[in-house]
């Protein structure tokens, strides 16, 4: 089981990811790479450790 994780921005998932496009976030999303979560219509937020997770090469999806 994973500790707590940090929800962040998109804007900070674009940093951590080296992107410049949110398509790219939401392709990663939909493939099931990186986690996200809805506030609302507008406001989605990233999981921090699915990101450095798939930075690491780590493809566990669990």
């Amino acid at each position: 089981m994973k500790q707590n994780d940090t929800w962040v921005s998109g804007q900070i998932a674009k940093e951590l990811l080296g992107v410049k496009q949110t398509a790219t976030l939401t392709k990663l999303a939909k493939n099931g790479l990186i986690k996200r979560t809805k506030a609302n219509s507008k406001v989605i937020y990233y999981s921090k450790n699915s990101i450095l997770s798939y930075l690491s090469g780590d493809n566990d999806r669990s």
